[in-house]
């Protein structure tokens, strides 16, 4: 799955406040936040103390720095690293934690200036170090119950149904993305014996990484045999037989063979490797992916989350090109 879904559950894990500059880096309607207080734990593993007034009403989208740091000045195209803690807006229970546990990250890209505008902008005008308070409103609450196919708007005030305060430990420049390796980059690999190669064992394939190799480091499509059906474009829906592998371990994460019939799904719907090392093959062939991280869910773990980090390896039969 895309960068898009890292985004989304990093973000709901956001938010912070205390005692702010005389004129903190902000977006959106503030007002809500101003009752926000924070107080750090004694280190970046500590739970800070956070208090504001319940209900938090929030009827718009807001971040607001409430602890200005005195690191440097984030930029756009950076990665920003951040712990955060979740509360409940109606009544300040905690929801959840991340301050024991790895850094996450949220790149300052037009992805998240798209999806959360106010902790963009706000981001551009902070410092490493800051404290953020993040609210979004409950979407659902903003309607009331109606029969009609538009359901009729509250005169109520919505309710925010989270507040997210985080701490930006770290930003840093992101790199330039991994590209695509030129046949002949391809065919030097194959015959350094440096590409990963593939058996079919029983009905299923077998991986075997190279041992003592780097991964490569740049996007691998190693076609094992080429098909003769329609090619496939940047945004085709396809159908294909798949098996996954890392390629620090060989250990398998994922296979369409284990469930019994291969997958259908579109080539925008999935990781950047497989819609750049997909598209112009043709239904039939087989192929061997060999992804960098930074084209599938990230170099690390804390980026990944519970999916793979790191360079990851395909086999895949393109079935049909629709």
């Amino acid at each position: 799955m895309r960068k898009v879904m890292a985004l989304a559950a990093a973000a709901s894990l956001l938010l912070l406040s205390a005692c702010g500059s005389a004129a903190p880096a902000s977006s959106g309607d503030v007002a809500p936040l101003e009752s926000i207080k924070v107080k750090p734990g004694k280190d970046d593993s500590s739970d800070p103390a956070v208090t504001f007034d319940k209900p938090l009403v929030a009827e718009k989208t807001a971040a607001k720095v409430v602890l200005e740091g005195k690191g440097d000045l984030i930029k756009e195209n950076q990665n920003v690293q951040f712990k955060s803690v979740a509360y409940n807006a109606e009544d300040g229970a905690l929801l959840g934690s991340g301050f024991g546990q790895a850094a996450l990250g949220l790149p300052t890209t037009d992805e998240l200036k798209k999806q959360m505008p106010a902790l963009y902008e706000t981001f551009l005008a902070t410092k490493v170090g800051s404290w953020i308070a993040f609210v979004e409103p409950d979407a659902d609450a903003a309607a009331s119950p109606s029969t009609s196919a538009t359901p009729a708007p509250s005169d109520k005030p919505v309710t925010a149904k989270t507040v997210v305060v985080l701490k930006v430990l770290s930003a840093s420049d992101i790199p330039e993305p991994s590209k695509k390796l030129s046949d002949d980059e391809v065919s030097k690999l194959k015959s350094d014996g440096g590409l990963p190669t593939v058996e079919m064992k029983d009905g299923k394939p077998v991986i075997t990484i190279p041992k003592g190799k780097d991964a490569p480091t740049g996007l691998v499509v190693d076609v094992l045999k080429e098909g003769t059906g329609k090619a496939a474009e940047a945004n085709s829906d396809v159908v294909a037989n798949y098996s996954g592998v890392r390629w620090e371990d060989g250990k398998a994460f994922d296979a369409s063979y284990d469930r019994g019939e291969p997958t259908p799904f579109n080539l925008q719907q999935v990781i950047a490797g497989w819609t750049q090392g997909l598209t112009g093959l043709k239904a039939g062939t087989e192929v061997m992916l060999t992804v960098p991280g930074d084209l599938a869910y990230g170099v690390d773990e804390a980026t990944a989350g519970s999916r793979p980090a790191g360079t990851l390896v395909f086999f895949v039969e393109l079935k049909e090109v629709k």
